[in-house]
Formats: C-alpha cells, structure tokens, sequence
C-alpha cells in the first residue's frame, strides 16, 4: 500500500487481523478512529464482548435508558477507562455517523431513535506513529470497509470471518479455512 495514501485508506475502515496475529488482536476487527503520520493510530476491537451492559459495569446506570448499552473490551491500552461511541444512520444521506468519546447524557437523548446504537469500551487500541504502517507492510493486517450490518450482527470470531469472507482473494479462503490453534495444522 502506497503510505502517502494509507492514512485515508485506513482512518474509519476496519483492520481484520491476519492469521500470524496472536494475544487480544488474533482474529480480531480492529476500527482505526484516528491515523496520522504524527500522532499514529488509535481505534477499539470490535469483536471481544465482555458479555456486560453498562447496567452491570456501572450499577448506577441500572435500569436507566443506557443501562443495556453493551461493553466490549477495546484494546488493551487504557483498559481502567471506558469510552462510549454513539453510531446513527441518518435516513436523508443513507450514511452512517459515528462519534467517539460521547457522554452518557447524549446517549440517554438519543438511544431510542431509530438507528441509533452506542456502545462502551473499556479499553482502546493504539499504535505510535510509524508502528501501524510497519505492520501493515509486513501484512498483519487486512483491510475492510466499515460494514455497518457486520457490525450490528455483532459477535466474536463470527464477526471477523463475515468480513474475511467478503474479500475476495485467495489469502482470505485460506484464513477462513484455517483452524483456530494454528499449530493443529
């Protein structure tokens, strides 16, 4: 990937994890929020529920409108703090927006709209500059458009095969064969 043009081509996407990957990021589907040349990379796992609510997390917020909203394990960076990212569906555009770092009162405004989705991480992933482009070059990562449906089907494993199988090249036919313990091969 040309590196003048990987900073567009990443920020928003989603980063499958390639099959070398091991520890938090093995089959993982990674959202990159933030990517630049000075500051690197920031995003949040997507497919590691910690199967709590922010009900269960936070009892303050049971039985409130966010007490459901689901909370994912983000990354291992910061993983004491958790983040609220707010996606919506605007029915003029037909374009989803996504928000990070949201309030809990903003989510409470909005959660019942139609399209509307939150989501709390505890945790983020992050690289410093340079390291991301370096993996990405030594192929640690594949890319994936944001797959809003994907996404809202939610799920661990299942998630990232969804969206390896959605690229269409021989290395993702063998990703999506290949057993979960590699070394069973």
């Amino acid at each position: 990937m040309d590196r003048s043009k990987i900073y567009t081509e990443i920020e928003g996407h989603f980063l499958l994890a390639r099959l070398n990957v091991k520890g938090i990021f093995a089959r993982s589907v990674v959202w990159i929020v933030e990517f630049s040349k000075e500051k690197g990379a920031r995003g949040f796992i997507l497919n590691r529920p910690t199967g709590k609510t922010l009900g269960v997390c936070s009892p303050h917020f049971a039985g409130t409108p966010i007490g459901d909203v689901p909370v994912l394990e983000g990354g291992p960076v910061g993983s004491g703090q958790l983040c609220f990212v707010l996606r919506s569906c605007v029915a003029a555009d037909g374009k989803h927006h996504v928000r990070v770092g949201v309030r809990t009162e903003e989510i409470r405004d909005v959660i019942f709209n139609p399209g509307v989705r939150a989501y709390g991480f505890v945790g983020r992933a992050e690289w410093a500059p340079g390291q991301l482009e370096d993996e990405i070059s030594r192929n640690t990562w594949m890319r994936a458009r944001m797959d809003s449906a994907a996404w809202d089907a939610g799920g661990a494993e299942d998630f990232w095969r969804r969206l390896v199988a959605k690229i269409r090249k021989p290395e993702a036919e063998l990703m999506l064969r290949a057993p979960s313990d590699l070394s069973a091969n």
